[in-house]
């Protein structure tokens, strides 16, 4: 997985850098090994952090954004948002294989 992460208005430090690491760890199950993820990280006037994500997965691109009070929070809501969101796209898919399968193992 190909990961960048862009900091506006914020800091780049090794401890925020793994811990979007650990974070995007979470989603390898989900996606390719040649998938790609854009991390964006901001904060705004009123301390409000923002996370979006931009994922290229072969065949599938998706967007998720998160607003929190912390940075952690804000990372961690958008990183629920994408598993529930690819974990429902892996089901899909491997329940259309398996009615292939099952449906030609019946003839």
């Amino acid at each position: 997985m190909n990961i960048k992460v862009h900091y506006e208005n914020l800091d780049n430090s090794p401890w925020m850098d793994q811990f979007v690491e650990y974070q995007l760890n979470k989603l390898n199950r989900y996606l390719s090994q040649s998938a790609s993820v854009q991390v964006s990280l901001s904060c705004d006037k009123n301390h409000n952090y923002l996370t979006s994500l931009a994922i290229h997965n072969p065949h599938h691109d998706y967007a998720f954004s998160t607003q929190g009070p912390s940075l952690f929070e804000s990372m961690s809501l958008a990183i629920e948002k994408a598993v529930r969101a690819l974990g429902e796209q892996k089901k899909i898919v491997k329940d259309k294989i398996n009615r292939k399968l099952f449906s030609i193992n019946k003839k």
